[in-house]
């Protein structure tokens, strides 16, 4: 049986509580998307982003505007991704 949680939990620091300040809005993130089966959580832009570079910034959340190229751009304009 497929897991309904996300396979990055271990390591997301939105879901193990280091990103935002409040935990009202950390849950619905985690109920919205990494708990809410492969659909949901493979729509996450920080899972996407993880899977595109091997890593997310902490300024991304789950539910971002921009699309991974913009992502990655940014992450390389702010010194966090080097090609």
């Amino acid at each position: 049986m497929e897991s309904e949680i996300c396979s990055k939990v271990g390591k997301c620091p939105l879901f193990n509580g280091h990103l935002l300040k409040r935990s009202g809005s950390e849950e619905s993130y985690k109920n919205l998307f990494c708990r809410a089966g492969k659909e949901k959580w493979s729509s996450c832009m920080r899972y996407q982003t993880s899977e595109k570079v091997g890593m997310c910034a902490d300024w991304i959340l789950p539910n971002s505007s921009l699309t991974i190229e913009q992502i990655v751009q940014k992450m390389k304009e702010k010194g966090e991704l080097v090609v």
